[in-house]
């Protein structure tokens, strides 16, 4: 699909965009070939090539760059430092192995300081202020992910690729297998592609895929990841933002977050659009991701102007999440405690998920913080039901300090289908949820939500017997003082008809004695209600609004 050049969340980054493909420096056309066979590099899947293949880069930039060549053959290697003007070609049926030894690698300690310090700092390819450099090919990398040196020194387990601080760098066409720790690190990059690349990374933890940190000016176009952690992720473990970023066409499966702005929030997310993305079960293991789409700013950082669209989600437990909370960790120990950081202007349009679990999507803030301007449209989410209404004085936590997870607040809401609280300006246009069994729970629950936009109508049923809001015709609504008349269908007399507040509460419980009912207004406070009847199976839905 196209990217939605004139949509107002990411038109001013757009011009910077396309001329990301333009700026990177492309060696192939009519570039000099070093092939590494040629430095004395084996590929017998033994020999330790390290010295052989950084003879072969260090010559390539020496001679003012080009392409190092990796033909046909498995070639062991520790870590190779990528130098400028110097691309990595793997030819299909080539394979760069690293080694299995966490020993074989040593620590690398990048200038910039960032929250990465905690983590290891070994990797099998590592590159730092350098200039257009990259990894193409048709062959594969195979991380040996699964060692059992990694499964004991679980904190040096190395990248497969670390690239920090450079400008232009590319990934293309490459299969990426089974890293020690994550795929890639990209971090304070200026100007990033990674196209067409295929990324399975089922190692012993920590098997993230595309990792975009800190990093401006990206394109992601057509790959495809199964991992264990999270596949496709932006976040800002230093003060660099992430900023200018298009991800397009991909698909991805996760047993963590398979769509994910954070954990890490230290710097700010803006500009970023993500169109056009599959998510599926793993075909690993099937193991459902934690979350589908999860954005998140609890340290400090700050987002703002996030598009995500055209999404179809399934082989997932929770299909949203967005969160501004607290957790306040510092990005280096010296650092200072960060403040609350902010999110606004995030839209997500044409999402349809169908999750495993009945855990609600969320949209929240914290006490005195809004997430603000969030918009919601053509969104279809399918979940199983069958959950009763929370009793009387239930309570959500806070949990201002919490980890940005999709189980932030247990495993039960008062809401079926979207959870909200401490929201600045929502707009909800065309929101379907379906439950495959009956369910007692209101399908939304507002909980300080300032400023609330139904424009276009939410429309809420169950999957099998769906009723719309029509079935019910109510007047006066809105209402300032009085009782609403209520217009039911005749089969309806003698079913009991719930009227539930903003956050899930049962206000009143009536039996209904003829086609037409009043609600007593006068007995609730200003706001939104929620009246649901069930018969049969067939949820009868409608809003009511007390001025």
């Amino acid at each position: 699909m196209k990217i939605n050049s004139t949509h107002p969340l990411i038109a001013p980054a757009i011009k910077i965009l396309l001329t990301v493909a333009i700026v990177i420096v492309v060696f192939t056309a009519n570039a000099q070939i070093f092939d590494i066979t040629s430095f004395g590099a084996v590929g017998n899947g033994s020999t330790m090539n390290t010295t052989f293949i950084q003879d072969a880069v260090d010559s390539c930039h020496n001679s003012g760059g080009g392409i190092v060549r990796v033909p046909q053959g498995n070639f062991l290697t520790a870590t190779v430092f990528l130098k400028s003007n110097v691309i990595i070609q793997i030819d299909s049926g080539a394979t760069i192995t690293g080694a299995s030894s966490t020993s074989d690698y040593p620590d690398v300690i990048p200038l910039i300081r960032s929250y990465t310090d905690h983590y290891s700092q070994r990797s099998v390819f590592y590159a730092e202020g350098q200039h257009n450099i990259g990894i193409i090919g048709k062959g594969s990398f195979e991380g040996n992910g699964l060692s059992a040196s990694f499964y004991l020194d679980q904190g040096n387990k190395p990248y497969g690729f670390r690239f920090i601080s450079c400008t232009n760098v590319r990934y293309e066409g490459v299969t990426l297998h089974n890293s020690g720790f994550w795929m890639m690190h990209n971090q304070d990059i200026d100007t990033l592609v990674i196209k067409n690349i295929n990324i399975v990374n089922q190692n012993l933890g920590n098997g993230d895929g595309i990792n975009i940190d800190g990093c401006k000016n990206v394109i992601v176009d057509s790959c495809t990841a199964n991992c264990n952690d999270d596949p496709l992720v932006i976040k800002t473990t230093s003060l660099s933002s992430s900023e200018n970023i298009s991800i397009s066409n991909c698909t991805v499966m996760s047993y963590s977050r398979a769509i994910k702005l954070g954990t890490e929030t230290h710097g700010a997310f803006k500009n970023i659009h993500i169109n056009n993305i599959t998510v599926l079960l793993s075909t690993t293991a099937a193991i459902p991701a934690k979350c589908g789409i999860n954005l998140s700013v609890v340290d400090g950082g700050s987002m703002e102007n996030v598009l995500i669209e055209n999404v179809n989600m399934t082989g997932i437990k929770v299909p949203i999440m967005i969160r501004l909370g607290n957790r306040g960790r510092k990005y280096t120990d010296t650092a200072a405690t960060p403040v609350v950081g902010f999110v606004r202007n995030v839209e997500l349009r044409n999402i349809t998920a169908t999750a495993s679990t009945n855990v609600t999507s969320s949209i929240t803030g914290i006490p005195g913080y809004y997430a603000k301007n969030i918009r919601m449209h053509d969104i279809d989410i399918t979940f199983p039901g069958g959950q009763p209404a929370v009793s009387n004085g239930f309570v959500v936590p806070e949990n201002i300090s919490g980890g940005p997870e999709a189980t932030i607040f247990g495993d039960t809401l008062p809401a079926a289908g979207l959870y909200m609280r401490h929201v600045d300006s929502i707009q909800l246009c065309n929101v379907h949820f379906h439950s495959q069994q009956p369910d007692g729970r209101p399908d939304y629950v507002f909980d300080d939500v300032l400023h609330i936009d139904s424009t276009g109508g939410c429309i809420i049923g169950n999957i099998e017997n769906k009723k719309e809001s029509s079935e019910m015709k109510i007047f006066p609504n809105p209402i300032a003082i009085g009782n609403w008349q209520l217009e039911l269908r005749s089969d309806l007399i003698g079913e009991e008809i719930d009227v539930y507040d903003a956050t899930g509460r049962i206000m009143q419980q009536l039996t209904i004695a003829s086609n037409q009912l009043e609600i007593d207004s006068d007995k609730l406070e200003s706001g939104i209600y929620f009246i649901i009847c069930v018969k049969n199976g067939e949820k009868f839905f409608a809003k009511l609004m007390k001025q």
